[in-house]
């Protein structure tokens, strides 16, 4: 299992993991659930191998995601899916964030190997984000918002 790659910073619950058939879990040790402020996870576990050369290179990866379990969220994100990927990129101080309170979180953990007197390779990593938020509805209710705030913005004004 793959522990602790983020926390809720609201309650200090909500402990994100991976089994070790990549699921995520939620609270692994406790109620095993995610907590009320956690708004959407997005991550991706990559294996990696060493080439003949000795150069570091990826076998395989996965991805994960969660997000709330509310009729439609899936196409909600689908359409929001750049913004979102945008809005973790530039965090909360982004021009069109979410003016709701909310915090990321990176996900990040891997492990190396060494060999004898030799460099450390790669044999797995997790990178991806958690957004937690003081109120996941209300986050998500502004998103379509700011995303066509930032849309329209980048809208070309046509010549006449």
């Amino acid at each position: 299992m793959i522990e602790n790659l983020a926390r809720c910073p609201y309650c200090g619950d909500c402990e994100i993991a991976l089994d070790d058939s990549l699921a995520l879990l939620f609270d692994p040790r406790g109620l095993a659930r995610p907590c009320p402020h956690l708004a959407w996870v997005d991550g991706r576990y990559s294996q990696w191998d060493v080439s003949a050369q000795g150069i570091d290179h990826v076998i395989g990866s996965t991805e994960f995601r969660w997000a709330p379990p509310v009729p439609g969220m899936a196409e909600r994100i689908d359409v929001l899916l750049p913004f979102l990927k945008e809005l973790v990129n530039q965090g909360p101080k982004w021009v069109y964030a979410p003016v709701v309170p909310f915090v990321l979180r990176t996900l990040s953990a891997e492990e190396k190997v060494s060999e004898a007197g030799g460099p450390a390779h790669l044999v797995w990593d997790v990178d991806g984000w958690a957004i937690f938020a003081q109120n996941p509805t209300a986050f998500w209710a502004v998103l379509p918002v700011c995303q066509a705030r930032q849309l329209a913005e980048l809208q070309i004004a046509q010549s006449e």
